[in-house]
C-alpha cells in the first residue's frame, strides 16, 4: 500500500513542491514510457472487456434492506452490525503517526528520482520485464478510464446490507455487533492491517501491533503464523493457523471456486493480494514519476468479506475491505476484474500476485 491522492489537482501540487519531481530527467523518462508502452505488448482485457459501464443500476423492482430490517433476515442470535448511514461498518479513522525525515526523503526524494531510471535499466537489460511491464500499464491504463469506483454497485448501500447478513462478513463482528477490523495507521501498512483483521475474527487477542514490511504473499503468510503462536486465542484447546497461497496465475473458475470455498468455511478467512490501480486507475498524473510507478507497481493486501451474485453484472461480486480509510470501507469489484488485479504480475517479485486463505485447526 502506497499514497493515496484525492484528486488529480492534489497529486500535482504535492508532486511539484519536490524539487526532485520537476527533474527532466525522471518525467522525460516517464513521458517515453508514457509513450512506448501502449503499443508494446499491448494487454488485451478479455475478461474485462465483457463488463459494460453502469453508474447507475438498471431500474428493477427489489426489497430494500436497512439497518433496521437487517436483524430479521439474520439468526436472532447473530450480532447486529453497527453501521452508519451508508450501510458502512463503523469503524473508527486512524490518526496517522507523523512524517519521519526518512520517509520524507525517500518518497519525495530518492523514490521519484531513481525510479524512472530504474525502470529504463530494466528495460534495456530484463526481457522478462519489456513483456511484462506493458500489459501491467495497458490494464492500469484501462482502469483509469473505467474505474470500478464509478460503477452503481460499488459502495451500493443496498447490497451493502446484504452482504452484512451473510455469514462470511459476520464472522468479522464480536458478539455485540463490532467489528473486528481495521485500517491501516499508514503507507505501507495494509499486509499488517489485514492480517490483524484476520486474527482478531479467527478469536485471538493481544494480537501484535501494525508494522510495514508485509510486502509479499509468502512473507505475509510466514508472518501471521508467528503473530498467531504470539498471540493468545481464549480457548483452553490447542489452536493451530494454516495458511495457503493461491497464485493468480490459476484459471478464473480456479480462483472463484478457490474465494466461495474460503468463505463457506467458518473456520477460513481470505486475504487478498492485488494490483489496486488495476481496479481504480492511475492516481492522478500518470506523467509525475511517482503516480506512474504506483501505477504499475502499487500492490495492496485487504481482506475478503462475502460474494454475491447480481443480475445485473455478469459475473460475481466479492466484497472487499479496504484496509486504507480513503476507499471508505467496503466495496464491490467484479470478480472478473479482481481476476484481472491478482493475475497482474508483480514487478519487483517477477510473479502473479495471490489469493491467501487462512484456516484456523483445533486440535
Amino acid at each position: 500500500e502506497h499514497f493515496v491522492h484525492d484528486s488529480p489537482q492534489k497529486d500535482l501540487c504535492s508532486v511539484c513542491v519536490c524539487p526532485s519531481n520537476c527533474s527532466a530527467l525522471s518525467i522525460g523518462t516517464i513521458l517515453a514510457l508514457n509513450i512506448i508502452l501502449p503499443y508494446h505488448t499491448p494487454y488485451q482485457p478479455t475478461l474485462l472487456s465483457t463488463i459494460p459501464l453502469q453508474a447507475h443500476r438498471p431500474s428493477q423492482t427489489t426489497t430494500k434492506m436497512t439497518p433496521q430490517n437487517l436483524a430479521e433476515t439474520s439468526n436472532p442470535n447473530d450480532p447486529t452490525p453497527l453501521l452508519d448511514a451508508n450501510h458502512q461498518l463503523l469503524v473508527p479513522t486512524p490518526t496517522r503517526p507523523p512524517t519521519t525525515l526518512i520517509e520524507l526523503v525517500l518518497f519525495r526524494v530518492l523514490f521519484p528520482t531513481l525510479g524512472p531510471l530504474f525502470l529504463c535499466y530494466k528495460w534495456l537489460t530484463d526481457s522478462f520485464f519489456r513483456k511484462t511491464v506493458g500489459s501491467v500499464y495497458t490494464l492500469v491504463s484501462s482502469a483509469t478510464s473505467q474505474p470500478v469506483s464509478s460503477e452503481w454497485y460499488f459502495q451500493d448501500k443496498e447490497l451493502l446490507a446484504r452482504l452484512w447478513t451473510m455469514e462470511s462478513a459476520k464472522s468479522y463482528l464480536n458478539e455485540q455487533g463490532e467489528p473486528q477490523l481495521e485500517y491501516q495507521l499508514r503507507e505501507g501498512f495494509c499486509g499488517s492491517a489485514t492480517q490483524r483483521c484476520v486474527l482478531k475474527s479467527l478469536g485471538y487477542i493481544n494480537v501484535r501491533k501494525q508494522k510495514g514490511g508485509e510486502s509479499k504473499p509468502q512473507l505475509w503468510c510466514e508472518h501471521i503464523t508467528e503473530m498467531a503462536r504470539e498471540s493468545c486465542h481464549g480457548v483452553e484447546e490447542e489452536v493451530v493457523l494454516e495458511t495457503t497461497i493461491v497464485e493468480g496465475a490459476v484459471s478464473y473458475q480456479e480462483f472463484v471456486d478457490t474465494i466461495r470455498g474460503g468463505l463457506r468455511n467458518n473456520d477460513c478467512r481470505v486475504a487478498c493480494n492485488f494490483l489496486r490501480p488495476a481496479l481504480m486507475g492511475f492516481a492522478g498524473w500518470r506523467i509525475f514519476p511517482m503516480n506512474f510507478l504506483l501505477g504499475l507497481m502499487g500492490g495492496h493486501f485487504s481482506p475478503i468479506l462475502g460474494m454475491l451474485d447480481v443480475e445485473e453484472v455478469d459475473s460475481p461480486l466479492v466484497a472487499i475491505w479496504d484496509t486504507n480509510h480513503k476507499y471508505n470501507g467496503a466495496y464491490f469489484v467484479p470478480a472478473k476484474r479482481l481476476y484481472d488485479a491478482v493475475h497482474a504480475v508483480d514487478l519487483s517479485a517477477r510473479k502473479h500476485r495471490a489469493l491467501i486463505l487462512v484456516v484456523k485447526h483445533v486440535l
